[in-house]
């Protein structure tokens, strides 16, 4: 394990790159990388075909998030969960340099836990209603790495697992609350069409419904 930390021209950060064991890696979801920093000069970083996923939050600042060719737009309390084995790159702001949390994890059935993230309509970012809950795994995870514990690795498994049912909660929330909007936006008749449309029937010629002889 090793935790450094780094005063950099670009970035001042703190990170643990963490080792887990032989049993972790192959049979549970393990941690790979934790840190925060916060930007000092504007920059770009980026990677691709990394066997990792990564969880990070904006905790002050702005800047943007590159991934599949879609470029989002990230402020403080927007989370970002991505594949790292696809493109991305992220920036901060020239004039409002960010400050982030991040986790890189990894799994022997993380694709296809991603993969059910993204069909229950999980997004690569989105503004989280709870930020202290994410803040809270984070710094848990993160004191674990520096843990004496026999059990240090299934404890971090367990984090790791409380972290994914976060994400997948706030999801599926998120697109139940869109959906529901769009229901009532197609539910809804306006008043004034829906006047329009009884005074026709009352005159018009094809009143009779659907399948009427016209």
């Amino acid at each position: 394990m090793d935790n450094s930390l780094f005063h950099g021209d670009l970035v001042t950060s703190q990170r643990v790159i963490y080792t887990p064991s032989k049993f972790a890696r192959s049979q549970l979801i393990h941690l790979q990388e934790i840190g925060e920093l916060q930007a000092r000069k504007p920059h770009t970083s980026q990677r691709e075909n990394l066997a990792s996923f990564l969880f990070f939050l904006v905790t002050s600042g702005s800047g943007k998030l590159v991934y599949q060719k879609t470029v989002y737009n990230l402020q403080a309390g927007d989370c970002v969960f991505i594949d790292c084995h696809k493109s991305y790159s992220h920036l901060t702001s020239e004039d409002d340099l960010w400050s982030l949390k991040w986790i890189h994890f990894y799994g022997p059935n993380m694709t296809a836990i991603y993969e059910k993230y993204a069909s229950r309509g999980g997004r690569p970012c989105f503004r989280t209603a709870d930020q202290q809950a994410y803040t809270q795994i984070y710094h848990t995870i993160f004191d674990l790495t520096d843990s004496n514990s026999t059990s240090r690795d299934m404890k971090i498994y367990e984090k790791l697992v409380s972290l994914l049912s976060l994400l997948m909660e706030e999801s599926h929330s998120l697109t139940s609350h869109s959906s529901d909007k769009s229901r009532k936006r197609n539910l809804h008749v306006p008043r004034d069409r829906y006047r329009l449309f009884v005074m026709g029937c009352r005159t018009g010629p094809h009143c009779a419904g659907i399948g009427g002889n016209h």
